[in-house]
């Protein structure tokens, strides 16, 4: 049982640390593009109950350096309860380039999300389409960047999601804030490799018919997320159009942190509910390892340093897993000037282990509420 213990924590660190490097190596394949030939664009905003935020996102978005005769943002109001609808209603009587789509209460067994995509997809005059959060803003070079990185083949372009720091409060959000660039690295960095995994719908651009090359969110309209996530592996997978991503930091878009401990663990739950439908077996393969490797972490490490010299393997897995997460870490908060972050790395780093085991598990079972749903 003992060597077991051991070649299974053997076996387990090294496939982490050899795949968290292949990512690592994928973030020195993307490289800045030239501005080039300007592309017509369409903006989708899902809103629901952003009274608070829809403002802020459509102001960043009326800066873009961008011309406006190639623009057009639709808003699209998700049965919301709040104050939203009159908020944008205020935006397209003064700007032409804006409009808005209002739904009625989602049906059961479909994503309403999704649903609100669908409905802005159908409706998009451009072939180039952009998504954002309406809780979220853009730099104001965000489009022009971002639009730069396709060619005829490309049919999917990724960027940075990143919170704002001036949201940074406490130390529990700057611990986030960490643990985000890191996830978000990984995925870009999967991208730059040639094998994408994650995307993230608050910066995403594809072609309107990449999306429906890839049957849109035909197969996946009942799972409440994995609007971005999904559609990327299903372009990957289904299509033969390129999928590439921008490390620019001009093509950033800003996000708030969880403002309390409560949130943080619903969002990541509901991100954690998509794991086991994703469409790479090879993905799905390596979250359970990661799983395991975690678990496995979790329950022999407190072992191991009552008895470090009878039993050094979990202790030389776990600084494994450091050095290879700090090389992620590292390459992140480089290209966002966010070196100030790395101060929390250990105590995210400690966090991480059983805050993923717990979400894991909830996600599965489907443990979360989303926009009061």
């Amino acid at each position: 049982m003992f060597s077991f213990i051991i070649s299974l924590i053997s076996f387990l660190t090294l496939f982490y640390v050899c795949k968290i490097l292949f990512f690592y190596s994928g973030l020195f394949r993307l490289k800045t593009k030239p501005d080039k030939d300007i592309h017509t664009v369409t903006i989708l905003i899902p809103a629901r109950n952003e009274e608070e935020n829809i403002e802020f996102c459509l102001d960043s978005l009326i800066n873009q350096n961008f011309p406006k005769a190639k623009l057009e943002i639709i808003v699209i109001d998700d049965d919301s309860e709040d104050a939203t609808a009159e908020k944008v209603r205020d935006y397209f009587d003064r700007f032409s380039f804006i409009q808005m789509i209002q739904l009625d209460k989602c049906p059961p067994g479909v994503s309403p999300k999704k649903r609100a995509l669908k409905a802005g997809i159908d409706a998009a005059a451009n072939d180039i389409i952009f998504t954002i959060d309406a809780d979220c803003t853009a730099r104001p070079d965000w489009i022009r960047k971002m639009v730069s990185h396709f060619s005829e083949k490309v049919g999917m372009v990724t960027g940075y999601v990143a919170f704002n720091p001036g949201d940074e409060k406490t130390a529990f959000q700057k611990i986030q804030s960490l643990e985000f660039i890191g996830l978000t690295t990984a995925g870009i960095g999967s991208i730059g490799a040639g094998d994408p995994v994650i995307a993230n719908g608050a910066n995403l651009a594809f072609r309107k018919k990449t999306f429906f090359d890839a049957h849109g969110y035909a197969n996946e309209s009942h799972i409440v997320s994995g609007d971005d996530d999904l559609l990327l592996q299903n372009i990957d997978k289904e299509t033969d159009w390129l999928i590439t991503a921008s490390i620019d930091p001009d093509t950033v878009v800003f996000t708030h942190p969880a403002k309390n401990f409560g949130s943080f663990m619903n969002q990541r739950i509901r991100w954690a509910s998509k794991g086991l439908v994703y469409r790479k077996l090879s993905l799905v393969g390596f979250l359970i390892s990661v799983y395991l490797f975690y678990l496995l972490l979790f329950i022999s490490v407190p072992f191991a340093l009552m008895f470090p010299l009878q039993f050094p393997y979990p202790l030389i897995a776990l600084a494994a897993k450091f050095v290879v997460d700090y090389l992620i870490i590292a390459k992140g908060t480089a290209l966002l000037n966010r070196k100030n972050l790395r101060r929390y790395f250990l105590p995210a780093e400690i966090f991480q282990i059983p805050y993923i085991l717990y979400v894991g598990f909830a996600g599965v079972l489907g443990a979360f509420e989303w926009k009061g749903r």
